[in-house]
């Protein structure tokens, strides 16, 4: 079994607004780190979720460059957003439409790809993407 942690974050600031991703060993060794610009109309959750989204995708192509069975790939998902996380658990009710689909990509993505996948909730000091 092939274990790797992502984590996630979403960032909105007068400057801009980006999201960023990183996918780990789970000895902590950084395989990618990426931060990506979004259009400044996003609001922070939509970048929270964009930066899972956005990561799922990449570990998915690294994981297909590297001829990995995601059949024995265990995916454990790590963001400060008690809201996304919470969405993505069921904890929460997804009440906005806009995260309604963001919340069902990223679910997709994963039941599509991944035999097992996890939601952590990680203080923002623990996110090792800001």
């Amino acid at each position: 079994m092939n274990k790797f942690k992502l984590y996630f974050d979403g960032n909105k600031t007068p400057e801009g607004v980006s999201c960023s991703y990183s996918l780990t060993t789970y000895e902590d060794k950084v395989i990618f780190e990426e931060t990506l610009e979004l259009p400044q109309n996003t609001t922070v959750p939509e970048a929270e979720y964009f930066g899972v989204i956005k990561g799922i995708e990449k570990a998915l192509q690294y994981f297909k460059d590297k001829n990995f069975d995601l059949k024995n790939v265990v995916l454990d998902i790590y963001g400060d957003s008690q809201l996304v996380i919470k969405q993505l658990t069921g904890e929460y009710e997804c009440k906005k439409t806009q995260l309604r689909i963001l919340r069902s990509k990223v679910k997709n993505l994963l039941a599509e790809n991944f035999l097992s996948y996890s939601f952590n909730w990680v203080p923002r000091e623990k996110n090792i993407v800001k």
